[in-house]
């Protein structure tokens, strides 16, 4: 264990906030707490209020999107659980203007001032930035010219496979590829959480990229108490969290409409759960009379309840884009931890392969409904086994703050 360090970490999105996101920064900081280090974390506002739920300091500056003037309207209510309305994915106006995101405006130049006064204070050993949002490297930017070291920490792809779409303007285009090759050329250290983002970065920039995924916290105990109850039917596939506009589960609706045809009585023997917010044309889908007997909707759950939903599945569905190679979302490491079986519509992405590699499932193509027919079929007739008790201990936040803590002391020495 290194000495006592103190450490900043700056994060948009950051409990209380009910969203995936914000698991990781707290995960690290809580963790590295633990270690023995001072943590402070920057945030938005808008993630709520209250300490820090990791225990350390906290400070949630002003934002524009906690303000009347917030242009953004209601989709964030809706995925954080605060509104049962149907959520409404991808940019909005603004959001197709400013690059690489609004809150370059509106959340930036308080955090910037924020964190200078922070260094005078405190004097940080080191400086942890995580995206999304990419503007909030600028950060790191800002503080690595005092002197404090800067670890960039990109969740998702930036210029590379990233989970929006393409600007539409070439200035747009070049101002993004600008601002990505000064954080990751300009930063001391930069981490990405799947591989093939990282060997993007070693290919497109020559620099040397760390990659650390992303994880589950092991004292997430669900509670039982609060999960929905599940009915007497003999297979539950699970599938929780938002799709958005590129992620689809209509290949295993397809599957199961299919199978019903030889087999009447399936809708009777298998459902389909599913837990959180979802778009008109979701909703719409799953009204389908061929695949309204299925389905099962319960709603926004909190982080508990989820976690004992997850874990009551006799398996767990994960869905990704079909077109990026390095997704792997948050949801994948909690469904590890539920240790239950994880259907992956994805093989050749990175959560594909960290399922399979792991023995915690099977991954097939992403909109192919006849391999999900084969792969239904072979968790009915349980070919698929549970995963083994140590395929999720490389991904526990412990573990990853410990790698975090070597990767400080590296870039500290030099």
């Amino acid at each position: 264990m290194s000495p006592p360090l103190k450490l900043l970490i700056v994060a948009y999105f950051y409990p209380p906030q009910n969203i995936t996101g914000a698991r990781r920064p707290a995960a690290l900081a809580k963790y590295l707490g633990r270690r023995g280090h001072e943590t402070t974390v920057l945030t938005s506002k808008q993630t709520g209020s209250g300490p820090d739920p990791a225990g350390g300091r906290i400070t949630r500056t002003r934002d524009l999107l906690a303000t009347r003037l917030n242009w953004r309207g209601d989709s964030l209510k809706v995925v954080t659980g605060a509104s049962d309305a149907t959520w409404t994915p991808g940019a909005n106006f603004w959001g197709a203007i400013v690059v690489p995101d609004v809150q370059l405006l509106s959340w930036l130049p308080f955090a910037v001032a924020a964190a200078r006064r922070l260094q005078r204070h405190h004097r940080f050993d080191a400086v942890i930035t995580t995206s999304p949002i990419e503007s909030a490297h600028l950060v790191g930017l800002a503080l690595q010219r005092q002197g404090v070291p800067w670890i960039a920490d990109l969740r998702d792809g930036w210029r590379f496979e990233a989970p929006r779409e393409e600007w539409p303007l070439a200035a747009q285009r070049r101002l993004d590829d600008v601002l990505e090759r000064l954080v990751v050329r300009r930063a001391d250290a930069v981490v990405t959480v799947t591989e093939p983002l990282s060997a993007d970065l070693r290919q497109r920039h020559g620099i040397a990229v760390e990659t650390i995924t992303n994880g589950f916290d092991p004292e997430d105990a669900p509670s039982a108490a609060v999960a929905p109850e599940r009915p007497g039917r003999e297979l539950a596939l699970v599938y929780t969290g938002g799709l958005g506009k590129e992620r689809t589960l209509r290949p295993v609706l397809e599957a199961l409409a299919r199978m019903a045809e030889g087999e009447p009585g399936l809708a009777d023997r298998v459902e389909l759960v599913l837990a959180g917010p979802q778009t008109a044309q979701e909703r719409e889908l799953y009204a389908t009379p061929a695949f309204a007997p299925f389905v099962r909707s319960v709603g926004f759950l909190d982080r508990s309840a989820t976690a004992a939903l997850q874990r009551s599945a006799d398996a767990l569905l994960l869905v990704t884009s079909g077109t990026r190679t390095g997704e792997a979302t948050g949801k994948l490491f909690e469904y590890l931890a539920a240790g239950r079986p994880i259907l992956v519509l994805g093989a050749g992405s990175a959560a594909g392969t960290i399922v399979t590699d792991a023995g915690a499932g099977l991954a097939i193509p992403t909109h192919d409904a006849a391999a999900a027919e084969a792969a239904l079929r072979s968790i009915l007739g349980g070919d698929v086994p549970v995963p083994p008790a140590g395929a999720r201990d490389p991904f526990a936040y412990p573990a990853i703050a410990e790698r975090y803590e070597r990767l400080i002391a590296a870039v500290r020495s030099r």
